[in-house]
């Protein structure tokens, strides 16, 4: 996948930008242990877990700083005069990877929290108002839609979820559940929140078929795309989803802090910013209102256009997304044959980047084997300087970890040596 739409350059809109120095994007090695060089990962960190905070190249991080620099060049200008195009630009250079034509769909926020409760705290509920989530839907975004239905009239519904299940048992449960709500004619069927790709287990869901029952409601979606953009292809204009948003700091290599949000034409002038500010209307002006909701270091957002120069320098998003999908195709068969480990999906629509694999060793429910469960990744993290995901789901003790193009088999191996060798002794240690 290359891209279509150029860099726009500070210096194209300030000519005394042409000061300050740009960063040049060289690329050290290729995929695997060698591309570590281009990232400032300590040697001896052991990173499994980057679907929790993502990995940022020294190439965006120095972009992000050459940014910050030009706007302290001459603040003035830099806000009223080269802020916007550069914020504009970006968006249409992402839009290519998100499948958007429309680039006025999109704006920026910190994260997939903040956006969610951008979109529910500017909604107006009533009394028989349904609210829809997954027994697997991410924590914080579960605790927003706790806090609007304890002070609304609103009520939410768990869809639950409970691997190994094919994505045809997903649509069907989903289905049920809403079949369930329209017995009651007092409910309306009225907003949904829809992982992409859930964060634990790591599982990729079937979203467009799940927006599809929805929609046949009349329902509002929003897609909890956190771990999406640089995990797997998007095509945001063919899923039909009213809201979706991405992290763009957990796979795509930006800085953190760096959120693509999109809102379909038809909701754009009602979604109002969490913070009003000077372009307030009661008829939103979406993009300048997301834009400007006070003074901010952008180049945060801005980060996002080193890290596609990154992805593009790689070899392009195609051959990420294949090395990592691959890697973790690997990882799972490696632990299944030298540790006995299970994979907690064999469904290969429901796998990209994440390896999810039940832990033979530990049986959850078992007030000593939980308490080592829950007490793994500190210790391998703090004495070990190694990270990786532990969870409990369905009965089941699972570990969640991340392949990335800086990461190798052997990597994998060495992990699981270790988590091994630990959960042994700390069982050892309750005895």
């Amino acid at each position: 996948m290359s891209i279509a739409v150029k860099k726009l350059d500070p210096c194209s809109i300030d000519c005394e930008l042409a000061d300050i120095k740009k960063p040049e994007l060289e690329i050290v090695g290729s995929f695997g242990p060698t591309m570590r060089k281009n990232f400032l990962l300590n040697d001896r960190y052991l990173i499994l877990n980057n679907g929790s905070f993502g990995t940022c190249p020294k190439h965006v991080i120095d972009y992000a700083e050459y940014y910050s620099r030009c706007s302290e060049y001459n603040v003035d200008r830099w806000m009223e005069l080269t802020l916007r195009p550069l914020i504009y630009n970006s968006l249409e250079r992402v839009a290519h990877y998100l499948g958007v034509k429309d680039l006025l769909q999109l704006t920026y926020l910190f994260n997939t929290t903040s956006s969610l409760n951008t979109v529910l705290r500017g909604l107006t509920f009533e009394e028989g108002d349904v609210i829809f989530k997954y027994s697997t839907s991410y924590n914080a975004c579960s605790n927003v839609i706790k806090f609007i239905c304890e002070t609304t009239k609103a009520e939410f519904v768990d869809i639950q979820i409970n691997f190994p299940m094919t994505d045809d048992e997903i649509v069907k449960a989903t289905r049920a559940a809403i079949d369930k709500v329209k017995q009651d004619s007092s409910k309306r069927v009225r907003f949904a929140l829809i992982d992409a790709i859930i964060s634990v287990p790591g599982i990729v869901l079937p979203y467009a078929q799940l927006t599809a029952e929805f929609k046949k409601e009349g329902a509002l979606t929003f897609i909890d795309a956190a771990h999406a953009l640089g995990m797997i292809e998007i095509n945001i204009d063919q899923t039909g989803c009213d809201y979706f948003v991405t992290n763009a700091h957990k796979w795509f290599y930006t800085k953190r802090g760096c959120a693509v949000f999109y809102v379909a034409n038809h909701l754009k002038s009602s979604t109002q910013p969490l913070v009003i500010s000077h372009s307030y209307n009661s008829v939103c002006d979406f993009n300048e209102s997301f834009l400007w909701q006070g003074t901010v270091d952008f180049s945060t957002f801005l980060s996002i256009n080193a890290a596609i120069d990154f992805v593009e320098a790689v070899g392009g998003l195609k051959a990420v997304l294949s090395y990592c999908h691959t890697l973790a195709e690997q990882a799972t068969d490696l632990f299944i044959s030298k540790y006995n480990f299970v994979p907690l999906t064999n469904e290969k629509s429901q796998i990209a980047s994440f390896v999810n694999l039940k832990i033979p060793l530990l049986e959850f429910g078992n007030p000593k084997h939980d308490k080592v469960g829950y007490a793994v990744d500190r210790i391998l993290l703090a004495q070990y300087n190694t990270s990786g995901k532990l969870y409990p789901h369905n009965g089941h003790w699972y570990v969640r970890l991340s392949a990335q193009i800086f990461l190798s088999l052997d990597d994998f191996d060495k992990y699981g040596k270790l988590l091994v060798e630990i959960i042994n002794q700390e069982l050892d240690k309750s005895d």
